[in-house]
């Protein structure tokens, strides 16, 4: 039921952050910011829910005896797509250990967030900045602070700004359709709104720099 709940806020938020701005923000950094912050929220609820059932499927197998190579392929698949490139090599190497040994290493996993990543000021996760990266490519990010540079006012900004909500629900629609109770986002499509979610945050700093904030 916590997981339904998780996807039911993130869709919900993405919709509204895609929207018309309600009148209560004061402009659209305000509205940016404020929606960023709380997407990532149910995404990292979310991220949690599908972390810890997916391990629980995974420990169940290895109980049972049935953890063959397709079940450790299949997991691994899964797993990269949740966590850091450290605790994914940290739990494919114990994977070669006894069952107690990956199973200690499976109950200390946290879910990775981009955006946490995008905030950090040094020691990013390198897969991680590539997938932000590459959103903020495929958002046209990049040719927006370029129009924002060629004429720098606070109405650009929001031009800006509007612009790139317009990208991201464009590339997001359909993470944007209401689910039904037993639909379910799959971790590629967690990290792919995990990185568009990274790469506005970099977009709206970049706007605040550009703006000399």
């Amino acid at each position: 039921m916590a997981k339904t709940t998780h996807q039911l806020l993130l869709v919900r938020g993405l919709q509204i952050f895609t929207g018309k701005v309600p009148a209560a923000y004061a402009n659209q950094k305000e509205f940016f910011f404020t929606s960023i912050q709380n997407i990532s929220e149910s995404l990292m609820d979310l991220k949690k829910e599908t972390l810890k059932d997916a391990c629980e499927r995974f420990g169940k197998k290895l109980d049972e005896g049935k953890a063959n190579d397709m079940a450790i392929a299949e997991f691994k698949d899964l797993l990269e797509k949740l966590v850091s490139d450290l605790d994914f090599g940290r739990v494919c190497a114990s994977m070669v250990g006894s069952k107690e040994l990956i199973k200690s290493r499976l109950s200390n996993l946290e879910p990775i967030s981009l955006l946490g990543e995008e905030m950090k000021t040094s020691g990013r996760d390198a897969e991680a900045e590539r997938r932000i990266n590459n959103a903020y490519s495929m958002l046209n990010f990049d040719l927006l602070i370029k129009e924002l540079a060629a004429s720098p006012s606070e109405r650009t900004a929001d031009i800006v700004l509007t612009k790139a909500r317009a990208e991201v629900a464009e590339y997001c629609c359909l993470y944007r359709i209401p689910l039904k109770e037993e639909d379910t986002l799959t971790p590629f499509s967690l990290l792919q709104v995990d990185a568009v979610i990274a790469a506005s945050y970099r977009l709206l700093s970049n706007v605040r720099r550009a703006m000399g904030a």
